[in-house]
């Protein structure tokens, strides 16, 4: 896996350059006036606000890279923890449940049932949607397909713990965001094993 330098961490170090500047020049701002007064000048006010205006300034598209990553994880640690649930479900009830994608709309819902032998009831009362600026990114990769029926596509978890049936191969799906971060869910047929990777 290729290596990508961090995003902001050019506007990180001047960030920090800018508090350090702010914090020692704070401390040795003079409180007291000649003429007894206590106080900061005008000058001096402004120059922390426009110090404290650059911080924001060269911090914020840092914030935001984060956030959108933040975003992408967390959605696809929460896509895991669906599946495995979905998984424990199975294997505690003793028969299939499953997961459908619906990527053109960013969802995915939870089932008791499998499409073959009939989707008896929906678990989760509406579509888990994808936080803003998520997506599905091929959403099963080939060169397994897991097409039952329709458009979506279905993740099956077994009553022996196992996805689809399939063996000894393994299926993931990619979520991306807007800037280019993607986290992988990885299932393991056999095992049904799921983990979450970073990168596509």
């Amino acid at each position: 896996m290729q290596m990508r330098p961090k995003r902001g961490w050019r506007n990180q170090r001047v960030a920090a350059i800018i508090l350090l500047m702010i914090s020692t020049t704070a401390g040795h701002l003079p409180k007291h006036r000649r003429n007894g007064e206590s106080g900061y000048s005008l000058i001096e006010l402004a120059v922390v606000l426009v110090l404290l205006g650059l911080v924001v300034m060269v911090g914020m598209p840092a914030m935001q890279d984060w956030l959108e990553r933040y975003r992408v994880r967390t959605a696809a640690q929460t896509l895991a923890a669906d599946m495995q649930l979905q998984r424990m479900r199975a294997v505690s009830r003793n028969r299939r449940f499953t997961l459908a994608f619906d990527a053109a709309n960013g969802t995915y819902t939870l089932w008791e049932g499998d499409p073959v032998n009939g989707l008896t009831t929906q678990i989760s009362p509406e579509p888990v949607r994808l936080p803003f600026g998520v997506t599905f990114t091929d959403p099963i990769d080939d060169p397994i397909e897991l097409t039952w029926s329709g458009n979506n596509d279905v993740a099956v978890f077994h009553a022996d713990g196992s996805v689809n049936g399939r063996l000894a191969q393994e299926d993931e799906i990619t979520l991306t965001n807007s800037i280019g971060d993607s986290f992988r869910v990885v299932m393991n047929q056999v095992t049904g094993r799921i983990t979450v990777l970073e990168g596509a």
